[in-house]
């Protein structure tokens, strides 16, 4: 065979190469699916075991999961975080019919937002109800109480649509992740208002969590290892 014939059959040979490699992948496409696909292609940072007695088993939980997701809350914003957490279970549930289990859902507790997971008691000595200018959820009159927790089926005066509570989602399987820096700032607070030790405080507080809540370094570090673990982010306050 010539150069010149050699030149001119090489562009030929190429193309039909190609269009052989693009029909044979789009076949195996056909043959697996895309969630095959998505699946084989999955993967996830290795790390050294965790130090410094911090809780990381929600993570194999999550990574576990058909569907992941990190709900960030740095303020309390009535709850706002509360309640985008159940309408993500509503409506994975209302379209692919999903059960709890299938639901890898993270919420992130941070900066402002921790009065959210502090017990009644808490609630009532920092004055947290008159901070956040939040009714109790049976009296409608300014909180003494969590009222994102605990809640009755007849609270006419709850901020939080049914099944919301913060209670009643960790219940569910939500992973509640709180930021331990932001968390020790208010221990500082309650070792001002009822006169203790700081380091009384911070076991106080840190005792006060709402039951099923896990703290974190801080809440940076929970919802970048959140998303590591595969989880989508949203903002929710």
């Amino acid at each position: 065979m010539s150069h010149a014939e050699s030149s001119e059959s090489t562009p030929t040979n190429r193309r039909a190469f190609i269009a052989s490699v693009a029909g044979t992948s789009a076949a195996l496409a056909a043959s697996l699916g895309a969630g095959t696909l998505l699946a084989q292609g999955r993967t996830f940072p290795e790390y050294p075991a965790p130090q410094g007695g911090w809780d990381l088993s929600w993570v194999d939980r999550v990574e576990k999961a058909k569907h992941r997701m990190v709900f960030d809350q740095p303020e309390v914003g009535d709850g706002l975080a509360l309640t985008n957490t159940l309408v993500y279970y509503r409506g994975y549930n209302d379209v692919y019919k999903t059960a709890d289990a299938d639901m890898g859902v993270v919420l992130v507790i941070r900066h402002a937002g921790i009065p959210t997971a502090l017990n009644d008691d808490m609630w009532a000595k920092l004055k947290l109800g008159e901070e956040a200018k939040l009714k109790d959820p049976t009296t409608g009159e300014p909180t003494q109480r969590n009222p994102f927790v605990n809640l009755k089926s007849d609270d006419k005066h709850a901020v939080l649509i049914g099944g919301g509570g913060l209670d009643a989602l960790i219940a569910r399987g939500v992973n509640v992740l709180i930021c331990n820096l932001a968390l020790m700032r208010f221990a500082g607070r309650l070792a001002k208002a009822v006169n203790i030790p700081v380091e009384e405080a911070r076991t106080t507080i840190a005792a006060s969590l709402v039951p099923g809540c896990i703290r974190m370094p801080s809440g940076i570090f929970a919802v970048a290892r959140a998303q590591e673990a595969g989880c989508h982010f949203l903002k929710s306050t």
